[in-house]
This record gives structure tokens, sequence and C-alpha cells, in this order.
């Protein structure tokens, strides 16, 4: 969402939308999640306190996230395998020389401390009834909030991991040159970890058989 929608938008804003637009996701998948109603969607975002005790709708909101859906979570994976991955899937620009993976560690020990009125950044764990592929991917998300005036909006990350607190919420960057991305490629291939391994789709499975049989293989 921070790359999509320029402007703040509050928790309470951006429910009452997917609120609206669940109807026509559940009509075409044929799903059903259940959520709040906005009184009490509206009565959590007053009395919420961080950290989030709990996260209403987290599996719709996650549902949303992984189907490319406009987001205020952040996805991760807690493979590092997996990260290469979707670092070095795609065909790399020629003016680009490397790609990145990002690794982030929320608190080293102890316990983390916060301004709940400034942005703040909170796990929210893997635990969540959503779609399979959550689960192939080891994913994990994160969502970074702050009040703006009466009211508790989302922030972006970045306010915060350039805060440089010690400790806590730590961003590393790993480099990797895309001069390695086939090497990378057939590594992961024999960890059994491609396009079609973590989505599961037919377009994913035409992406992997051209990266494994034309690019790696050299059939063609």
């Amino acid at each position: 969402m921070e790359r999509l929608v320029r402007s703040n938008v509050t928790l309470l804003k951006y429910f009452d939308f997917i609120s609206v637009i669940k109807a026509k996701i559940e009509s075409v998948t044929g799903k059903r999640w259940s959520i709040p109603t906005r009184e009490e969607y509206a009565q959590w975002c007053q009395g919420s306190s961080w950290p989030f005790l709990s996260f209403p709708g987290y599996d719709y909101f996650a549902y949303l996230r992984h189907h490319g859906f406009p987001s205020p979570l952040l996805d991760w994976t807690s493979s590092p395998y997996i990260a290469a991955h979707f670092a070095m899937i795609d065909t790399p620009k020629d003016a680009i020389g490397k790609v990145a993976v990002y690794a982030y560690l929320e608190y080293a020990g102890g316990v983390k401390v916060s301004d709940h009125r400034g942005p703040t950044i909170q796990s929210l764990g893997p635990y969540v009834t959503t779609h399979k592929r959550h689960y192939i991917q080891q994913s994990t998300y994160t969502i970074c909030t702050s009040e703006e005036g009466s009211d508790l909006s989302y922030a972006n990350h970045e306010r915060v991991v350039s805060a440089n607190s010690r400790g806590q919420d730590m961003l590393w960057r790993l480099d990797i040159p895309t001069s390695e991305r086939l090497n990378f490629l057939a590594e992961l291939e024999l960890m059994n970890i491609n396009s079609f391994s973590l989505f599961e789709t037919d377009e994913k499975l035409m992406e992997h058989i051209y990266i494994s049989e034309v690019l790696l293989g050299n059939h063609l």
C-alpha cells in the first residue's frame, strides 16, 4: 500500500473499503471471511493499544496481501532460500547489476520499547487461516501504525527502521550480483524451491518449466 497509495490511510478507512469489496471477492472466489462489523472494528481501533493482542480480520487481510491487493501488511518469509528465489526469479534489466534480500529482526531479546503515538512496527505472526501458499512460502507479516490526531493510521515501515533504534527494528540489506542468477536458481531447484512449488498455479508451472528446462537445461 505504501507504493500504490500515497495518502495516509486510517485503519478504519481501509477497513471500510475492504468491507465493500468483500462481496465481490467472495462471489468470484467462493470463499467466505468472517470479519467484524464497522461498529465493532471502530471500537477496536479506539480501544486498541500497542502491541495489538489481536488483529480483527487478519485472515482476510492476509488473503488480500498474498493476492496482490494494496495492503498495509508487509509480507516476509522465514526462509532465506525462498527470499533468494523471489529476488532472482525475474529476468534482470541490463542496467541492474544486483538484487537485494532484506532481513528484519523485530527485537534482539528483552522487551521491545515503543511509543504507540509514533510509528511502530509489529509482527503479526505466521499462524492464520488463509490461502495455503501462506504456509508453502513460510510467510509472516508486519504492520506499521501511528496515531494521527485522534485516529490510528497505517505508517511507512521505513520511518521506523531508518531511526536505527538499538536492539530493535533492525534491517539488513544483502546484495546479490545478478551474474549469479543461474547458479542461485539451479541450487534452489535442488531444494524444490521454484515458481510452481511456491504458487502451484498453471502460470507458475509454465514459468518453472521454462526456468528448469530452457534456461537451466538448455533444451531449446
